[in-house]
Formats: structure tokens, C-alpha cells, sequence
């Protein structure tokens, strides 16, 4: 149970560390993070390993605890490599409507009640209350 955690734990922490470590660099410009290609590579590296021992194709000697260790460790890291990867396109995403919608820039600032947010223009009635007392 703790080997699996532990590896779990592992999976996730070396592609997140790799993130804050190469602050969010990508492989070559445009394409996918490091980071979140390191998941998919530690997902396939645990999930085929996992398989293989289970199979019988190879790694043949691992008990049932290290097999589960093995593909907690493939499943979180392709987990967390899949999430870097697709929270970035949507983050890319995001931008380039910004970038359409504001003349071909980011902007930088939004006007928050265009949007619907109304209260944000109300005065608070503290100033009354400040002057009374």
C-alpha cells in the first residue's frame, strides 16, 4: 500500500517540480511543456512496465505490491502530464481570444462590469456613515 503511494506521489511531484524548475519551458517554442511531456513518458514507462510484469513479458520477478507500485506509478504521471498539457492549450487558448477580441494583443486590463458584474460599480455607503461619526 505504501509503495503505491509513494509512487503515486512520485509521479505527480517530478513533472510539477520540472514545471516550477524550467518555469514552464517547452520542448521547442509552440509545442508541449517539458513537464508535461516527462508525465507521458513516466505514464508509459509504469503502465507498460506494470502490464509487461503482469503478462509475464518481462520483469517477471516483481510481487503484486511492486506490480501495483509500478502502475500507480504510470497512472499518476500520465495523469499529470495529460493535465499540463491540456490546461496549457486552454490557458493558449484563452489567450488568443484575448488577442482577437482586443486587436491582436493581450490586453492588460479587463473592464470587469462589462461583463455583467454590476455591483462592482455601486457605491458603498460607508463614506456616510465614516463622515457621521
Amino acid at each position: 500500500m505504501w509503495k503505491a503511494a509513494g509512487s503515486g506521489f512520485l509521479a505527480v511531484g517530478v513533472p510539477i517540480a520540472l514545471e516550477y524548475g524550467a518555469k514552464g519551458a517547452r520542448i521547442t517554442p509552440g509545442t508541449v511543456k517539458w513537464s508535461g511531456a516527462v508525465g507521458l513518458v513516466e505514464g508509459g514507462v509504469g503502465l507498460v512496465g506494470a502490464l509487461g510484469a503482469d503478462k509475464g513479458w518481462f520483469l517477471r520477478g516483481l510481487k503484486e505490491e511492486d506490480k501495483a507500485a509500478l502502475a500507480a506509478f504510470g497512472g499518476a504521471g500520465l495523469a499529470t502530464g495529460i493535465s499540463i498539457i491540456v490546461l496549457d492549450e486552454l490557458r493558449k487558448r484563452a489567450l488568443y481570444e484575448f488577442r482577437k477580441k482586443y486587436g491582436g494583443r493581450a490586453p492588460e486590463s479587463l473592464p470587469l462590469t462589462e461583463e455583467g458584474f454590476p455591483r462592482m460599480e455601486e457605491e458603498t455607503p460607508t463614506a456616510a456613515m465614516v463622515e457621521e461619526i
